[in-house]
């Protein structure tokens, strides 16, 4: 029988056989790749992930822009115009004028999902109107009230005139006013009730009268479509590609954390209680078997209400619950140890314990802690975005589990919001493969199988 090599060397070349540790560590370094991106984005990002103002010029609950792939009709992105021409005239004395003109072809079968209107002076106006002309050459004129002058508005902040032309067409007034409803007065055919689309050119012109000259600084129009992005939006118009982003470095740190934590003190508890044996093994085992009863997730809950915990501090709180499981393990690893001949011969020739300890259990439990540590990573990970979902979580950080949390609060399983709860939930599940493989592949390697 041939003698197995044993040294990192040796570990690492049997690793990097191995398939699946191969592909776990392709998946890790494509992981950190996107992890080392969601870091370099600036802070004020993550600090407006919680500001639905800071996303009003997003769709709302669209699905991703993907789809318009195989549903070219249904679903398109949207559409951002700049003006085909810009005049600025004076008919009349301290009465100043500018007329900024859009122009584009709509071919889609559905309305844009909202409108918005990007345009700024260097003065308050006294007056700015809509004028909206349709393919068929009807021109809806709407009125800009005053609170709106000069920042970014949207169609409910226009909604009196749009709903005034809806009722004289219908004879009736919308029941639930939202940006859809309003956008389908504007794209649609009066002629079907605002059901068909008008296909064609259409033709956009505000004008802004002021008592002043004036300046245009900025002007822009934006079409929004019914899709966004590769994972679509939430309900506030947040884009769930840069929420998923910018909770991997969170779950990846608090899974490390956690996992290192855990294990380091579960291996050492259970290592020196294989090794000491008699009545201190059985009060260490006592002790460990208390904390594996404790119910893990109440626990934390209970916890969290009383302290107000940053990331650091729930990761040490996870690992506070999850060592046991890896000193019974180790435990029993050291008590195979002990029985070796090797060890009786260090005892009788009076070789401290410690040294022994040191020299012979350590060496022999590391290689294997290793593999649990990857192996706990994804435990700790899932935890967490447990807590997360269950608004347990620090404040101030993206959490997958907190945007599950807010797909439950808003309903998007009964209305159909599936990207919401799809994609948060697969990265939970994909940033546990690589652990799980390279942590398997790990074992297969200290324990001498192929």
């Amino acid at each position: 029988m041939s003698k197995r090599n044993v040294g990192f060397s040796s570990y690492l070349r049997d690793f990097l056989s191995s398939k699946i540790g191969l592909v776990g560590l392709i998946i890790l370094i494509i992981l950190l790749i996107f992890t080392g991106i969601a870091i370099s984005i600036p802070a004020k990002v993550y600090a407006s992930w919680n500001n639905p103002a800071s996303w009003n010029q997003y769709p709302e609950h669209v699905p991703p822009a993907w789809l318009s792939i195989f549903y070219p009709n249904k679903y398109f992105t949207t559409e951002e115009l700049s003006p085909i021409n810009m005049s600025l005239y004076s008919p009349a004395k301290n009465i100043f004028v500018a007329i900024i003109t859009y122009q584009f072809n709509w071919s889609k079968v559905l309305p844009a999902y909202n409108v918005y209107f990007i345009v700024s002076t260097n003065i308050t106006p006294i007056e700015e109107v809509i004028y909206w002309s349709k393919p068929d050459g009807y021109t809806l004129q709407v009125n800009v009230p005053n609170g709106v002058f000069n920042v970014p508005f949207d169609l409910t902040s226009i909604r009196g005139d749009i709903l005034n032309y809806i009722s004289s067409i219908t004879g009736k007034t919308p029941n639930i006013v939202n940006s859809t409803v309003l956008s389908s007065a504007l794209f649609n055919s009066p002629k079907s009730n605002f059901t068909t689309t008008e296909q064609g050119r259409y033709v956009v012109k505000i004008e802004i009268v002021s008592s002043s000259p004036m300046n245009i600084t900025k002007s822009g129009l934006l079409l929004l479509g019914n899709s966004y992005g590769l994972m679509g939006t939430d309900y506030f118009g947040r884009p769930l590609d840069l929420g998923v982003l910018l909770g991997l470095p969170n779950a990846l740190e608090i899974g490390a954390l956690t996992s290192l934590v855990a294990v380091l003190v579960g291996i050492f508890v259970g290592g020196i209680s294989g090794y000491l044996g008699g009545n201190k093994d059985s009060g260490i085992q006592w002790l460990t078997l208390v904390f594996l009863a404790l119910p893990a997730l109440p626990f934390l809950v209970a916890v969290s209400f009383v302290t107000e915990p940053n990331l650091e501090i729930e990761a040490l709180l996870i690992a506070f619950l999850s060592w046991p499981f890896y000193a019974i393990i180790a435990r029993s690893m050291a008590l195979s140890i002990k029985s070796n001949s090797f060890v009786e011969a260090d005892k009788l020739l009076g070789i401290p314990s410690y040294r022994v300890f040191f020299t012979h259990f350590m060496p022999r439990l590391i290689p294997i802690t290793v593999a649990y540590m990857a192996l706990g990573v994804p435990a700790g990970i899932l935890l967490a975005q447990t807590l997360a979902f269950l608004g347990i979580a620090p404040a101030n950080i993206v959490t997958w589990g907190g945007i599950l949390d807010a797909a439950e609060t808003y309903q998007a399983q009964v209305n159909g919001w599936w990207w919401w709860v799809v994609f948060p939930g697969a990265m939970i599940v994909i940033v546990a493969i690589p652990f799980v493989l390279i942590g398997f592949a790990i074992e297969r390697v200290t324990l001498g199988e192929r």
